[in-house]
Formats: C-alpha cells, structure tokens, sequence
C-alpha cells in the first residue's frame, strides 16, 4: 500500500517545492516507513557539524527517524535506539553520524554529557533534545513529532 504524504509550508531543500517556509515546515506522514523515507532525504541536506534536535512523546518515531538519518547519510549499519549506550556512533563515506539519546539521563548527568566532544566532528542527531536546550549549539536544527491520527505523525522542522 502507497503511503500518503501531506505537505504544509514544506521547505524547498527538502521537497523542492517553491515555498515562503524558508525556516521550516509541517508534514504529515502516515507510516514508519514514509517517516524513515523522510529521513533519507533529509540527510541528504546535512553537512558534517549538523545538530538535528529530535523531539516528541514516547514512541512516536524518534528513532525511526534516526534510522531514515542514518541510512541517507550513507551509514551501512542500521541504527538502533542509544537509550542505554547514550551514544551510537557510525561511519559512512561522508562521516561520523552520532546518534544520542537524553531520555534516562538525570538533570546532574545532563549538565555532565560530553556533548561538545561530539559538535563539529559529524553530524549529531539528539534524541529527546529538549532535555538539554540550553547546550544547543547554534543553527540547531530542530524537528518535533507529533501523533496525527491513528498512525499517522506531525514532523516540524525548524531551521
């Protein structure tokens, strides 16, 4: 079955479509696997120093969509969740992808991450960003999923 995509104010790199959303956009996805396509895509607009901040709900496709990241990055090895590592790392041809998740970490264990370590070396995807904004480094790019409907998923990004 084909997946349906719906676009609001969708940003030209992504979609190549004419758009005044030059920050940013909405788009509704209706399955993982669109969400996972989605990111293949969108890795293809990254360059090594990236930051892509993901945020949203448990089980929302936060990892899915590190998945789609890592594969259109070029990452062989398919990526799975870092809750427990913290930190997954993987090489393609066009660099380190390192892939980062906050959720269990305590407010003390946050202020102590070697998130700078990593800035500047690849392309650093952050699972549940939120919970260490104020080290964003600048031009952070920040994408928030939603729930729409049943399966469905709401994807902001925002550059």
């Amino acid at each position: 079955m084909a997946s349906r995509i719906l676009l609001r104010k969708s940003p030209p790199s992504l979609w190549g479509r004419a758009s005044e959303a030059r920050g940013g956009g909405t788009v509704v996805l209706h399955s993982p696997d669109s969400l996972r396509c989605w990111g293949r895509n969108f890795a293809k607009t990254l360059h090594r120093g990236n930051v892509v901040a993901l945020m949203g709900p448990m089980g929302v496709g936060k990892t899915t969509l590190a998945q789609g990241i890592a594969e259109g990055w070029g990452c062989r090895t398919r990526a799975t969740s870092p809750t427990f590592a913290l930190t997954n790392e993987y090489r393609s041809k066009r660099g380190f992808l390192f892939h980062m998740d906050m959720y269990r970490l305590s407010k003390r264990e946050l202020k102590t991450f070697p998130l700078e370590d990593y800035l500047g070396e690849g392309v650093c995807v952050i699972e549940w960003a939120d919970r260490i904004r104020d080290r964003w480094p600048e031009r952070t790019l920040e994408i928030r999923l939603k729930y729409a409907g049943r399966n469905g998923r709401s994807l902001t990004l925002k550059r």
